[in-house]
């Protein structure tokens, strides 16, 4: 275990250097010349770089998984890589997705212009500073009310300060994510397999502690509500069950479940929760599915579905088919980091990795039940 974790402990460092390479020249705080160097000059290494941490960290997964489900690892370990995982990522760049400078201009929108996000763009305040490096500018907010209000709070701790605010956004995000950790130890009636299958899935945590999107935060609030049912707190359970609809609408498609849930509870009847995390899972996977009608899949979606997979019961195919995605999913940025664009044969590319991991392991398991 002594090795495993300075194995891990350098691929967090790595990871975190690698990161600000990523850095926009404009932004107002440099990284060293070497770092922007290695990313924009040579992209062949860059890009080796890249998909070699995203494989170690994948074989570094199966390996605590596996050896979790033997038993050799306990849930104190599990917890304290989950908190190692954490402290070191904060302190990376957000360099694999613009998102966290969208989420920053929007609160900046509103709660420093005083104007709507969601009528005025950034890029109609001209004398706004972010417009020096922001990659989707002239967008109105894309995402919900209830993200709107939450977003006030790092907003505010950031004081103004554009840097400030990538580390408040980053912070307010990890919470969230140990949140969610937290919710499904409980919910998994404190499993440590489960705890490991989401919390350090590499996806999961390369797209919510260093990209820091905010789908743990809508997760985290969707499966409060199922906890709240647990605990007979139905109104509190449909208020954060709509907390987690106003912040990216895609745990709409989780209401049907909630609802089924929700008669059970009231009727008081035994709640079969295994039905009800692979109802779940099944609901989130459809709206990953059809993502694609509205732009494309992108790789932080998988956390929908991975907050609930992690409930279902250890060593099924779903697991594998998971990970495997995740892996491919993740992939879909290598070839922008080679080619520095998003067309020509990126595209391409982009399909052939994500799908190549899937099939191989659906392939594999498919010959290993046989």
């Amino acid at each position: 275990m002594r090795i495993l974790n300075s194995v891990y402990l350098v691929l967090l460092l790595v990871l975190t250097i690698f990161s600000y390479g990523f850095v926009d020249p404009n932004f107002p705080v440099s990284p060293p010349p070497f770092l922007h160097q290695l990313v924009y000059t040579y992209r062949p290494v860059a890009t080796g770089i890249y998909v070699g941490i995203m494989t170690a960290l994948f074989a570094l997964f199966a390996l605590v998984v596996k050896r979790t489900m033997a038993g050799h690892i306990q849930a104190p370990e599990i917890w304290r890589l989950v908190f190692i995982t954490t402290a070191f990522l904060f302190v990376s760049f957000p360099a694999f997705s613009y998102d966290v400078f969208n989420y920053i201009a929007t609160a900046r929108v509103l709660f420093t212009y005083g104007e709507n996000p969601y009528v005025v763009m950034p890029v109609e305040l001209s004398h706004e500073p972010m417009l020096a490096f922001m990659h989707a500018s002239n967008k109105t907010a894309l995402y919900g009310i209830s993200w709107i209000v939450l977003s006030s709070i790092p907003h505010a701790v950031s004081f103004g300060s554009i840097v400030a605010a990538v580390y408040a956004f980053k912070g307010f995000v990890a919470f969230f994510y140990l949140g969610l950790c937290y919710l499904i130890w409980l919910l998994s009636k404190k499993n440590p397999v489960s705890l490991v299958l989401f919390a350090l899935h590499p996806l999961v945590v390369i797209e919510t502690l260093v990209s820091s999107h905010q789908d743990v935060v809508m997760m985290f609030f969707a499966l409060l509500s199922f906890y709240l049912i647990k605990k007979h707190l139905p109104i509190l359970a449909g208020f954060s069950l709509l907390i987690s609809i106003g912040i990216k609408f895609a745990t709409v498609a989780l209401l049907p479940v909630f609802g089924y849930v929700l008669y059970l509870s009231l009727r008081e009847k035994k709640i079969p929760w295994e039905t009800v995390w692979i109802g779940s899972t099944v609901a989130m996977t459809l709206m990953v599915i059809v993502s694609p009608l509205r732009e494309e899949v992108y790789a932080w979606y998988l956390i929908w579905p991975l907050t609930f997979t992690a409930l279902l019961p250890s060593r099924t195919t779903l697991h594998y088919v998971y990970a495997a995605s995740g892996y491919g999913l993740l992939l879909r940025f290598a070839p922008f980091i080679l080619t520095r664009n998003w067309f020509g044969t990126t595209p391409m590319i982009k399909y052939v990795v994500t799908a190549a991991p899937l099939a191989l392991v659906s392939l594999w398991r498919l010959i290993y039940r046989k």
